[in-house]
């Protein structure tokens, strides 16, 4: 299940849908080529979700690859809705792999966990950042932040107290998601964009046990 809504593009340079993408891709092929079945449902912020046939062989990688590519950012996703929905619209128990940047209040990730382990999903949280949302400094000084979801916008200066509180306040956040998936008892791993893929899925996925080294 793969967030497409606006926040997963900003700021386009860090390339969190990129990543996105290719992590959705490599975790469908693998799946396929484990002769398992595989969906893909991309969930946007304008309510327009949207799910794919159940794919069930290596060559269907290409119709993945193509939804994927075709998929497009747009509006402000509630999570838990989104996952509320498909749970209900796809009952059916199997592994729910949820990709994201989690811009939300974790509480509506619970909310959307929940809903799939009622349906006896086995939820896995893969969380993509981007590296200016780890580090701001490295690419904002001083400027306008516009929230591309909202459009509401912010003049900012970035002091060093104000650095301070956002790392303070990101910490927060990233604790917060790592409760939910500690009290729902699903995986959580973490993903920066632009980062070595590979890596990613043959180490932090193979420890959280949702892939198997061969």
């Amino acid at each position: 299940l793969l967030d497409v809504s606006a926040s997963m593009d900003a700021p386009p340079q860090d390339g969190k849908l990129t990543s996105a993408r290719a992590l959705a891709l490599a975790l469908g092929y693998i799946g396929l080529a484990a002769s398992d079945a595989v969906r893909l449902a991309l969930l946007s912020g304008d309510g327009a979700n949207t799910a794919s046939p159940v794919y069930r062989h290596r060559r269907s990688a290409l119709a993945v690859a193509t939804l994927l590519g075709e998929a497009r950012v747009a509006g402000t996703l509630q999570l838990g809705a989104a996952l509320e929905d498909y749970a209900r619209r796809h009952p059916e128990a199997g592994a729910a792999l949820v990709i994201s940047d989690f811009m939300t209040d974790p509480a509506e990730v619970e909310r959307g966990v929940l809903a799939l382990q009622a349906r006896r999903f086995t939820v896995h949280l893969l969380h993509v950042i981007g590296a200016s949302e780890l580090d701001p400094a490295g690419s904002f000084t001083r400027g306008v932040l516009v929230d591309v979801e909202s459009g509401a916008a912010h003049p900012m200066i970035l002091t060093a107290a104000v650095a301070a509180r956002y790392r303070e306040v990101l910490e927060h956040h990233l604790a917060a998601l790592r409760a939910v998936a500690e009290r729902t008892r699903c995986s959580y791993t973490r993903l920066v964009a632009g980062s070595d893929l590979a890596a990613f899925v043959t180490g932090d996925l193979a420890r959280s046990g949702l892939v198997r080294r061969r």
